[in-house]
């Protein structure tokens, strides 16, 4: 059956007026865009009445890139609804009918609404059953963007294989496909949620030196602050002392001491006991307070790389 063979002898007559002369030349690289549009028009209609259909589309849509017309249009919707791309050739179909009408060619018109029509009842029909748990920003069925006013409502699509694309905001871009069957009947394609994005790593602090002998030197350091309080302790209480002693003078002669010069004496001697004592314990913490410092092991620092920075008061680094 040839290009036209599917029409009756009324649209056998109107698909012949779609076509212009034939020009079987073949074109050099230096024609224009109409005269290659019209040598790809006449190769699709040879290839179509070959049964080439496939490569005869591809010529008719090429054709109808270089220089739109009606004719290569209707045409082209033809050669889709002859290799089972129903839905793309309802869509050209129904811009062809437009297209006549607002020419003024009915003839032409009732071709593309008549087979727009026919197809009605065989498109493959899709709904997406989108994620509700978030607002999508797009939806795009093989990389085209479909309106969101369109997103709940049956989509038409061509036999075969195809893509859903989502987006929204603060998650992943996802891209689900899938098979549409040369059927009627309504075809449900589920679209699972979309993940979250993945947030950047937090850089972790870096680790701490390794400090063996912390609790070692924080005795130590008790024991200097211990050192340096006894050591305070004494001098005080030796001054004490010293006074105490003064104030005795002739309070007591001759080991005879009044009740006053005895009390002073006691005083002087119980206070020089304390400073004694205190300094005592005072040197003996400082110098063990000290000998833990000095001993104990510091922190160890990774050195993996020299590192220089700059500091208000010049250049310092650690290697």
């Amino acid at each position: 059956m040839t290009r036209l063979g599917i029409l009756t002898a009324t649209s056998a007559a109107l698909a012949l007026c779609l076509v212009a002369p034939c020009a079987h030349a073949q074109l050099s690289p230096g024609v224009s865009n109409e005269m290659r549009a019209e040598y790809l028009f006449r190769s699709g209609e040879k290839k179509f009445d070959s049964g080439r259909h496939a490569e005869a589309c591809a010529d008719f849509s090429e054709s109808l890139r270089l220089g739109p017309k009606l004719g290569t249009l209707l045409n082209l919707a033809l050669c889709h609804e002859t290799i089972g791309k129903t839905a793309t050739a309802w869509s050209e179909y129904h811009h062809g009918a437009a297209w006549a009408a607002q020419n003024g060619q009915r003839d032409r018109h009732d071709f593309a609404l008549s087979h727009a029509v026919a197809l009605e009842t065989k498109l493959p029909r899709v709904l997406l059953q989108l994620p509700n748990d978030g607002a999508l920003a797009t939806v795009d069925v093989d990389g085209e963007p479909l309106a969101d006013s369109r997103w709940y409502l049956p989509v038409f699509l061509d036999p075969g294989e195809h893509s859903v694309t989502l987006s929204a905001p603060g998650k992943e871009r996802s891209t689900v496909k899938f098979r549409v069957i040369a059927s009627p009947t309504e075809q449900l394609v589920a679209v699972p949620a979309l993940h979250d994005l993945a947030s950047a790593p937090v850089a972790s602090a870096p680790a701490a030196p390794a400090d063996p002998d912390h609790g070692r030197r924080l005795v130590g350091y008790s024991l200097v602050g211990v050192g340096a309080a006894g050591l305070a302790l004494g001098i005080t209480f030796g001054l004490l002392a010293v006074g105490k002693r003064d104030e005795v003078g002739s309070r007591c002669v001759s080991n005879h001491c009044t009740a006053e010069g005895a009390d002073l004496y006691r005083s002087s001697q119980q206070n020089a006991a304390v400073a004694t004592w205190s300094s005592v314990i005072g040197v003996g913490a400082g110098v063990l307070g000290g000998w833990l410092l000095l001993t104990s092991q510091r922190p160890t620092t990774a050195a993996a790389a020299p590192k220089v920075g700059v500091s208000p008061f010049g250049v310092g680094g650690v290697f």
